[in-house]
């Protein structure tokens, strides 16, 4: 039986064809497997918002993935230390305080999570690392009018004024010819609305103790060792 020519060619055509899906099928079922594997997904994502210098806290991670492969994690920090690295819970310690006082520092926290079909998913915040001492000295910071002086209950006429900032203060005091200059510390436990503060004057290398009480506009500053009792008032 004689074929036609274009018959002929269409026959091999086709035959062509199969060939090449054999081989595409053969070949190409890895990255069938890749195109068919979806990435895992972070559920959950807990990292503190704030931590104090120095703290050592956990971060978590919830990942689940369509195909229940194998997941492979891996955390970054841009300081502190972490105490592993790929795990979906690790901990991790903030940076320590260098200085007796400093302001706020943000630090990146990054995760990133691989399948075993090697697709991966991320994610990142930030955490705010923190000094109390800081904080607290820079609510207080300010200049003030001193109202009022109490020496042994009794009150006395005393004019003066106070500035401080977030390590140093300065008082200065009318009639009595006296004016100070230093630095100050909050010696735990305090807040914002009351404590101890050890006063580090140039005239003394021993700490001057007193309590405070601030009320947001009134600061009241008493020495037990001299019975003697301060109130300023805070300036606009």
């Amino acid at each position: 039986m004689k074929i036609s020519t274009r018959r002929f060619y269409f026959i091999q055509l086709v035959m062509f064809l199969l060939l090449i899906c054999q081989l595409l099928v053969f070949s190409g079922c890895a990255e069938y497997e890749r195109w068919r594997n979806g990435p895992p997904e972070i559920k959950t994502f807990n990292v503190p918002r704030e931590v104090r210098y120095g703290e050592t806290v956990v971060f978590r991670a919830g990942v689940s993935d369509p195909e229940e492969d194998d997941l492979t994690y891996l955390w970054d920090v841009s300081d502190g230390t972490l105490n592993r690295e790929m795990e979906p819970e690790v901990e991790w310690t903030a940076p320590e305080l260098r200085d007796a006082i400093a302001p706020d520092q943000s630090v990146t926290v990054h995760l990133s999570v691989k399948d075993g079909g090697e697709e991966d998913v991320s994610q990142s915040t930030s955490v705010t690392v923190f000094s109390k001492s800081y904080r607290v000295a820079e609510s207080l910071s300010g200049v003030y009018e001193l109202v009022r002086a109490q020496v042994a209950g009794k009150s006395v006429e005393e004019l003066g004024s106070m500035r401080l900032t977030t390590t140093t203060f300065t008082r200065e005091f009318q009639g009595s010819d006296k004016f100070l200059f230093g630095s100050y510390k909050l010696i735990e436990p305090f807040d914002e609305k009351k404590g101890t503060i050890y006063w580090f004057s140039d005239e003394s290398p021993d700490p001057i103790v007193s309590t405070y009480t601030w009320d947001g506009e009134l600061l009241v500053i008493f020495h037990a060792a001299t019975s003697t009792g301060h109130v300023y008032q805070k300036r606009n």
